[in-house]
């Protein structure tokens, strides 16, 4: 028995709540991504042009650390938010 493969027509039922959770997380993302920007510019400036001016090896670890921070945190908190709001 050939398998159905699964397609992005909007007449699938599951395509609309997939949608429509994409375009809450974006809404979401959009204004944390940019608060997360302004708070690492404003605080950790300094700290890392100096980070980066000493080694290159320790500023890049430190950074790659901060970008996954950033991931899990923004990941964790929107998870959070629409299962309270009753999408997921």
């Amino acid at each position: 028995m050939p398998m159905k493969h699964k397609t992005n027509d909007p007449s699938d039922p599951s395509f609309k709540p997939l949608m429509r959770s994409l375009t809450l997380e974006l809404f979401i993302y959009a204004p944390l991504v940019t608060i997360y920007f302004i708070v690492v510019l404003h605080f950790l400036k300094d700290p890392l042009i100096q980070l980066y001016q000493e080694g290159s090896t320790s500023y890049a670890f430190i950074t790659l650390i901060l970008i996954l921070a950033q991931g899990v945190l923004l990941e964790v908190f929107t998870s959070w938010l629409l299962r309270r709001i009753g999408l997921r």
